[in-house]
């Protein structure tokens, strides 16, 4: 399977950080990668109520890419904290499938 419409995505890792007895999460820059992002909407990304859930996101790739659930990813450029997080990475094959969900900080 080839993928095209590659964009620049660029991975986050987060860490806890404990500061004055508070809990932070901090977001470490790990790497960039031109990956496939898609919003494939279908009857099962529907919530509860019947509304669609817009809020998810699939990135494919067909190569070995360092990402891992809870990672953040971020499509614009280097941000601090990423618009996305990945919630669970499936592979089928040779082609590898993402589902990213709006992280709500």
């Amino acid at each position: 399977m080839k993928l095209v419409n590659l964009k620049t995505c660029y991975v986050y890792k987060s860490s806890i950080v404990k500061y004055d007895g508070e809990i932070n999460k901090q977001w470490i820059f790990k790497d960039k990668y031109k990956l496939n992002v898609q919003q494939d909407i279908s009857e099962l990304d529907r919530t509860e109520a019947g509304i669609i859930n817009y809020d998810k996101i699939k990135i494919r790739f067909d190569y070995d890419v360092p990402i891992d659930k809870g990672d953040g990813i971020s499509l614009i450029s280097d941000n601090c904290i990423p618009e996305y997080v990945v919630t669970s990475k499936t592979k089928v094959g040779k082609c590898t499938t993402c589902i990213c969900e709006v992280n709500h900080r």
